[in-house]
């Protein structure tokens, strides 16, 4: 008689907690259900912090370039420089001039809070630094503005800035080395340098292109990590802006290789359609030098 009055009040402390259980699970499942796609709960008084889209992804808010692979300098052998002008009007380019998220709206971004160098446009080695004030002083345009006295007649003029206008920049410059690593057998293309490019205007028209400032490209990268431009509509996920340059998924036209006179494409071939041809004659012989190496390590 005494054990199954024990049993029975086992059995019924068992049947109370497995009850009390199953009331917090069904609590817990509804505070679940009701907070599932939203940034708060629904029956929080305070205002909710909106959230742009169901899942809000930063992971590269944290991301860090991965480092090129190390080489032993002993083992390199040198082809040759090469510079290229991007095209952003160019539909494969389209990705880095999304209004808002531009090339040279990350690249501003990066110079006004020191997270960028900018360098003097007429040396490409990087030896002379620029201030973000002599870079933002480059940039904006300068407009001249009638002066009116009373009766409407002009009687001066003055100069005032506009606001820069990303979309001004159409294009950028890179420079980048094509080497040999005998270790590894392997032939690689390394940015060294990127510059946007500013139009050289005339009274009449636009002359030319000249670079407006240069960036260490290893130093952009950094900023460049962070940026994220994916495109589900391109099947392009989790892609930075690093991975655009890195996977080189960009079109470019060469301009000029390295040279003992320091000529561009430009200055030693004056009709358009030859310099379209020296572009893709050197184009060709790049890809020409890799199959001669790969060929030769496949023997």
């Amino acid at each position: 008689m005494k054990n199954y009055i024990i049993l029975s009040f086992l059995l019924a402390v068992g049947s109370q907690g497995v009850m009390a259980q199953a009331q917090t699970q069904a609590t817990l499942t509804s505070d679940s259900i009701s907070t599932v796609g939203t940034s708060d709960s629904l029956t929080a008084n305070e205002p909710m912090v909106p959230v742009d889209g169901f899942y809000n992804y930063t992971i590269l808010d944290n991301a860090s370039p991965f480092n090129y692979p190390q080489i032993n300098p002993s083992n390199v052998r040198f082809y040759k420089r090469i510079w290229r002008d991007i095209d952003l009007t160019d539909p494969k380019n389209q990705v880095l001039a999304v209004p808002g998220s531009t090339l040279i709206e990350t690249i501003l971004d990066g110079i006004k809070t020191g997270k960028l160098t900018a360098y003097d446009p007429g040396d490409d080695s990087f030896k002379t630094r620029v201030s973000a004030q002599q870079v933002m002083s480059k940039l904006v345009d300068t407009v001249l503005i009638p002066v009116f006295d009373n009766n409407g007649n002009q009687i001066d003029s003055k100069k005032q800035l506009n606001d820069f206008d990303p979309q001004r920049i159409t294009k950028f410059r890179i420079k980048e080395d094509i080497f040999f690593d005998k270790q590894r057998s392997k032939i690689e293309s390394r940015i060294i340098g990127i510059a946007p490019l500013m139009s050289l205007n005339t009274d009449q028209a636009i002359v030319g292109e000249a670079p407006a400032f240069w960036l260490y490209f290893p130093e952009c990268r950094r900023v460049f990590v962070k940026k994220d431009v994916s495109d589900p509509d391109k099947n392009m996920f989790d892609m930075s802006m690093d991975d655009i340059f890195l996977q080189r998924k960009f079109a470019s036209k060469i301009i000029k290789e390295s040279n003992t006179t320091g000529q561009r494409i430009v200055d030693y071939t004056k009709d358009s359609s030859e310099q379209e041809k020296e572009a893709m004659r050197i184009e060709a012989g790049i890809e020409e030098y890799k199959k001669k190496v790969w060929g030769y390590n496949n023997n």
